[in-house]
Parts: structure tokens; sequence; C-alpha cells
């Protein structure tokens, strides 16, 4: 149970409210059990502590959890989510109450810091992004199949269009995961890759085969994923969370000076994680585990061929 002294109980259940309010009715008890290293009944208890300091828990037809959307948190949920031009005006009425003053200055940082892009991954969310999510969540919330134009794919190496059911749209993880109509089955996008959606008029006709994947910090979809264990130094720790920002939730700092400590759960062929490793072993990264990440690091490596 590494997971657990690593954590420790406050933080494990402050982390578990996050989650629930940041990715509602996404994860089974189970599921958190895992990604906490801890046993089912100890989730039941954390919820019951969530549940006595006043936050209502709910849960979906396949056991996911949420918090319940009491008006308070709706109004605040609502409160958080500025557009560019909405920081720009409240930047504006700042200037007007309080211009050149400590006060102002004060406030403007706290703005700033209410929707810090970079440090939540949002570095990318421009209009031309937002309008996306914006077009995403009204065909989830509508229940509509729409057309993803121009996605540009890694995995085949083409552009195309792609007709699909949306049912969860993540801008944190830059990620959309619907049902593709012509594939007939789960697929994941990435929404910076999507040029432009068109909603249409056809309702969804595969509502029963969406299921959610859990998603990890390198912001792949993989169900099956494996704890991975990590002590890196200064330039690694910055390297990690420069390229991959949702790996900073999983980051404290080491036993010995100047040494940071990654451990968390991530995809079975650990993508992503393996480019940084090769990438920037340089920095100082040192594989606690597990043992399997260095045979797929040797594999990969092998497979790496060079024209002279």
């Amino acid at each position: 149970m590494a997971i657990e002294h690593e954590y420790g109980y406050k933080t494990r259940v402050l982390r578990i409210l996050t989650t629930l309010v940041e990715s509602p009715y996404r994860y089974t008890k189970k599921q958190l059990a895992q990604q906490y290293g801890v046993s089912i009944d100890t989730i039941s208890n954390d919820f019951n502590a969530i549940s006595i300091v006043g936050f209502m828990l709910d849960f979906d037809s396949n056991y996911r959890y949420g918090l319940k959307q009491i008006q308070p948190y709706t109004q605040l949920k609502d409160l958080l989510h500025f557009s560019e031009e909405d920081q720009m005006l409240l930047h504006q009425a700042i200037d007007q109450i309080a211009a050149h003053t400590k006060r102002g200055k004060v406030l403007k940082k706290k703005l700033a810091a209410l929707y810090d892009f970079k440090r939540l991954g949002y570095a990318y969310l421009k209009k031309p992004y937002l309008t996306k999510v914006d077009l995403l969540m009204e065909a989830k919330e509508e229940k509509l199949q729409i057309i993803l134009e121009d996605y540009q794919s890694s995995n085949s190496n083409i552009i195309t269009h792609r007709r699909v059911e949306p049912f969860y749209v993540s801008p944190p993880e830059d990620t959309l995961q619907a049902y593709d109509i012509d594939k007939k089955g789960l697929r994941h996008f990435r929404i910076s890759r999507i040029k432009r959606v068109k909603l249409l008029e056809e309702k969804w006709e595969n509502e029963g085969s969406h299921t959610i994947q859990v998603t990890d910090p390198f912001r792949i979809v993989d169900n099956n994923q494996r704890m991975v264990e990590l002590v890196l130094k200064v330039g690694a720790r910055n390297e990690l969370i420069e390229r991959f920002p949702l790996t900073k939730a999983y980051i404290t700092d080491g036993v010995e000076e100047n040494t940071y400590h990654f451990q968390c759960m991530v995809n079975h062929k650990y993508y992503g994680l393996m480019n940084f490793i090769l990438g920037y072993y340089h920095q100082g990264i040192e594989i606690v585990e597990p043992d399997d990440l260095l045979v797929h690091l040797r594999l990969a490596v092998g497979r790496l061929g060079f024209d002279d």
C-alpha cells in the first residue's frame, strides 16, 4: 500500500473530492480504489467522510460517482468558466475602480490564479478552441451526432472527417471520447486536432455502447493501467510538468534534497511516459517501478533504426 502512505488519508480524500468535481460520473469505487492503491472499503469510508462535511454524493446507472448539483455549487462552477473576453472586461472593470493601486494588482493576480491556463493544461484555450468545446458540449447535452472535420490522426497519419457520438468532453485533458459510427466502436480524440465541429440533426443511436474510459496524465485513454514510480531531479521534474501539465498533481518532494517523487497510474503501454524518459533521461530520471517499464524501454530502443 505504498500509495496510501504517499498520499495520506487527508490528501487522498481531498484528491477524490477534486476528482468528483472535475470529472463527475466518470469513476466507480473500484476505479478510485485502483487509482489510489487502497481497498473499495477504504473508498467507501472516504465517501462517508465527504458526506459528513456536507457534500452530497450521487451515482449513475453504472455506479460512477459525482456530486449532486446543488445551486451554490452550480453557480460557482459557472463563475469559474471565463472566456478571454470575460477576463478582459474584468481587467477593465478593476482598472476603473482601483486603477494603479495595490488592491487592483491583488485582484488581477487573483483573477489570473483562478483561471491559470498553463497550470491546468489550458494553454491552447483560445477562441477557436472554446468554440469547438462549446459545440461538443452542446452535442453531448442534446445527444446529437457530429462530424469532426479534418481530424488529424496520429495513429493513421491521415486527415479525415469522422462521424461520431460525443459522450465525454474534457478540455483539461484535451480529450473527446466518442462512439465512431463508421468504425463501430469507441474512440478517443484530441480536441486540439479537430479543425471544426459540425452539428448534425441525427440523434445518438449507440448510447448503450457509451462507456467512459480512464485517461492518464499523459492524455492516453486506457482502462488497463499500470502504477509507475519515478525519482526525478530538478531538470527532469521541470521538463515533465512543462510537457505534461497534468502530471504536476502526482509529483511530491523526494527523500533526498533536490529530488522529486512521481507516482501514478498510466496506460499499460506507457505511451507519453516513454517519450519523456527517452528524451530527457539525461536530466535525471530513476525508474523505481515497475520492471515492465524497463522492458518496454529496451524494446523501444532496439526498434530505433537509423541509416548511416
